[in-house]
């Protein structure tokens, strides 16, 4: 009975220790389910900074061989040189309508960069693109955004003299097989980085409240015509911090009781209120609106309305 009980509790042993191995090590291979657990779960709407990608990461979340295998062995090509030793950290796993997302950040010296990796439904690496980055030789750095319709916004500043900067922006839609389509470049241009460009100039703009309220050369709120009196079209953009921090949103308002206004994100808690005066708009999250914006400044402020310009007959 007792050489039972001692065969019963070597068993036991045994099964808990394997029960103990790291997955991925010795003779267990890494499943796709192991690389996936090694990434943060994350919601669109998406965006990646060159700020999020300064933030130091411990060496203990680097990615290994082992890891890097579900992705593509040529993943920093034409980003760094040979002997940068190039780190690999996850950072974000992503559902898409799709594809889904990862995106891994590469630390080197010269430079962090954060790359949008594209999966098909079955954990299958299709394709990758540069997202953001702390800044290339020219001094140019990028953002990533991918807002809640899942097109993919790439955007581009690069320093000119004094204050002044030049953004470019690039929208992308991705396609099953993971490349990417270009639908549409913003760009002010690299001689002029006081223009901004509007999506919505050409809508209508009858009702009293509609125009284009300004603050500054880089600051506009833009108000027009809905389908209905009730609603209203709108679209933001600010720099603030001497281009330091930045926001951009757009989207449809509904008019409240009196001189207000309110937007709310059906993909997330960001909302902003609207209130109206003689020439005047207040604008102010009342949600968060991170997803649109840096982290160091906010949708808020007084803007004044710009006198519309009169056409000739």
């Amino acid at each position: 009975m007792k050489r039972f009980l001692l065969l019963l509790l070597a068993i036991g042993v045994l099964a808990a220790c394997k029960s103990k191995k790291k997955a991925g090590s010795g003779n267990e291979p890494m499943t796709f389910e192991d690389f996936q657990a090694l990434f943060t779960p994350g919601n669109l709407p998406y965006r990646l900074t060159p700020d999020t990608l300064q933030l130091k990461l411990a060496d203990s979340l680097r990615l290994d061989t082992a890891a890097l295998r579900f992705l593509t062995d040529t993943l920093p090509k034409g980003d760094f040189t040979k002997n940068e030793g190039v780190k690999f950290y996850p950072l974000q796993r992503i559902s898409g309508s799709v594809v889904d997302y990862v995106v891994v950040k590469a630390a080197g010296r010269s430079q962090s960069v954060g790359y949008l990796c594209f999966l098909d439904k079955k954990g299958k690496y299709l394709n990758r693109i540069r997202g953001a980055s702390t800044g290339s030789a020219d001094g140019t750095v990028t953002s990533l955004q991918i807002d809640s319709k899942n097109v993919v916004k790439i955007s581009s500043e690069t320093k000119l003299s004094g204050s002044r900067s030049a953004l470019k922006e690039d929208f992308y839609m991705v396609n099953p097989d993971g490349t990417v389509t270009l639908i549409m470049t913003n760009s002010n241009g690299p001689t002029n980085a006081g223009q901004i460009f509007n999506p919505i100039d050409t809508l209508p703009r009858k009702h009293k409240f509609s125009g284009d309220y300004t603050s500054g050369e880089m600051n506009i709120v833009s108000i027009r015509d809905g389908d209905d009196a009730k609603t209203f079209q709108f679209f933001i953009t600010f720099s603030k911090d001497n281009g330091n921090c930045k926001g951009e949103l757009s989207g449809k308002g509904h008019y409240i009781a009196g001189n207000r206004g309110e937007y709310k994100d059906k993909e997330s808690s960001c909302g902003i209120s609207f209130q109206f005066s003689a020439g005047r708009v207040s604008i102010r999250e009342i949600g968060g609106c991170g997803a649109y914006r840096g982290i160091k400044c906010f949708f808020e402020g007084g803007f004044v309305k710009k006198a519309e310009k009169k056409k000739k007959k």
